[in-house]
């Protein structure tokens, strides 16, 4: 017994009128339209998918989002021919080898995607067809709705230019996103921070007239898990990056404005955790600041004190990033409160090495926890986000200790090789080594396309929630 599933949760039921059926094309087929009595048949992407992971094949979850991406693309333009009801055939996913709830919700994901995002996609009248009347299909189609709403607000945001989108203007949609998705939140301006003494987060935002912030966003579950400690997120937050005063070439700079992507990223995860019932607490920490070379910028050379006292020298002010964060790390880690979390998680845009290493589709993780790094790889596999581990690696530490008087840390290793690790190690030394911690650098996958056409992904968003929906505590 077959069920036809509708891709967007509560669209009415097929009412028999004008109808577009989409079917894979058979090998050796190109993709065509054909015409009978009972309406118009598209002949489109053909799965490839496979368990045996061959050289060549990509692993079935990424797979089937892009296919299924690809074929709501096709029907966005083909929208001509969607007078009425529209079936699209999804039988493939029972040979994909994995679970028939899971294929199905990265299936959706993928279509809705592909349309446009969720409000596209509402009011389509697309249904799936093709699949047994199985347990919890309805079910996987809505927490694909979530996804996709998730996703679509990670996109918007981070390919918001920064004229549109200052630190202030993003911490103003971070409170609005709380509001809408039952977080609470709290919000540092620029003299909070300055005065709990975080000195990472005003060096970096000094140098612009858009003040610093940092924006802190809770999630509580419903349920009687609120006593356990939080799973915290931290998302780095460059609204756009100059480069300071060791300013960017004016080609580097174009698409700066999606330096934000791994505030926006933990943020859009966070909107999703009412929806999809994660049932573990969540904090998520978004510094959010605009490097420029303002009269007040921070100069090389300068030294800076971070929130946690240890003092930092800046030797290349494009090196930002990870000052920036470090601060959060420390609220993260809550040496200041102390009481520490589950686990600390943190998102960014960080270096361009892990581009070089990796290339622009696969995000780079570097894990001093190796369970913790473990259950990312399997997020990130389970969603179709490719992800891959590089090492932790302390052997290099002594790249980012300064000679600068007084100052106990650098932020530029002094070479040219292996700035992804020493960019973790950096990051890692304001995260107590008892706490579990992993660094997600996106600065390939965030962004698709090149130059000034890159559009963003709205890469992470899903590996972040699949891992906090199937949460346990770490061992």
């Amino acid at each position: 017994m077959s069920t036809t599933i509708p891709l967007v949760p509560d669209d009415p039921e097929p009412f028999g009128g004008p109808t577009l059926r989409v079917v894979p094309t058979t090998p050796g087929q190109t993709e065509h339209l054909t015409r009978d009595q009972s309406g118009t048949t598209l002949h489109g992407p053909a799965p490839g998918w496979g368990v045996d992971n061959r050289p060549g094949r990509v692993p079935a979850p990424e797979a089937i989002h892009r296919w299924a991406r690809e074929v709501g693309r096709r029907l966005q333009a083909h929208a001509w021919a969607r007078g009425g009801d529209t079936f699209v055939d999804v039988t493939a996913l029972t040979d994909s080898g994995l679970p028939l709830a899971r294929a199905l919700r990265l299936a959706c994901l993928g279509l809705t995607d592909g349309l446009g995002g969720p409000a596209a996609a509402t009011g389509c009248r697309i249904h799936l067809v093709g699949l047994p009347d199985a347990p919890g299909l309805a079910e996987a189609r809505s927490r694909a709705y979530v996804d996709a709403r998730a996703a679509q607000l990670a996109r918007d945001l981070i390919d918001t230019r920064a004229n549109e989108v200052t630190p202030k203007v993003l911490a103003g949609r971070a409170v609005e996103t709380a509001e809408r998705s039952g977080l609470s939140t709290r919000v540092w301006d620029a003299a909070d921070a300055a005065a709990a003494g975080m000195g990472g987060i005003i060096a970096v935002g000094s140098g612009s007239p858009n003040p610093p912030a940092l924006v802190e966003l809770i999630y509580q579950p419903a349920g009687g898990e609120q006593s356990r400690p939080p799973v915290c997120l931290v998302g780095k937050g460059v609204t756009f990056d100059s480069g300071g005063l060791s300013m960017k070439s004016p080609a580097a700079m174009v698409g700066m404005h999606s330096d934000k992507a791994g505030a926006v990223t933990v943020l859009a995860a966070m909107s999703a955790l009412r929806d999809l019932g994660v049932g573990t607490p969540v904090r998520a920490l978004l510094p959010l600041a605009e490097n420029l070379p303002g009269t007040r910028a921070t100069r090389p050379g300068d030294i800076i004190t971070m929130l946690d006292g240890a003092r930092v020298e800046v030797v290349d002010t494009d090196f930002e990033g990870r000052v920036l964060m470090a601060d959060a790390l420390v609220l993260a880690a809550g040496t200041q409160a102390g009481s520490a979390p589950a686990a600390v998680i943190d998102v960014a845009t960080l270096t361009y090495q892990a581009v070089t290493a990796l290339g622009v589709d696969i995000g780079a993780l570097i894990a001093r926890d190796d369970t913790l790094g473990q259950r990312l790889l399997t997020a990130a596999e389970r969603v179709g986000e490719p992800l891959w581990p590089l090492p932790w690696a302390p052997r290099y530490a002594d790249q980012i200790r300064s000679r600068a008087p007084g100052a106990r840390l650098r932020n530029h290793p002094g070479t040219d090789t292996g700035r992804a690790l020493t960019a973790a190690l950096f990051l890692g030394a304001f995260v107590p080594d008892k706490i579990p911690w992993a660094h997600l650098d996106i600065a390939g996958p965030a962004m698709a396309g090149t130059s000034a056409d890159a559009r963003a992904t709205g890469y992470g968003v899903r590996t972040l929630t699949d891992l906090l929906e199937q949460w346990q505590p770490l061992p």
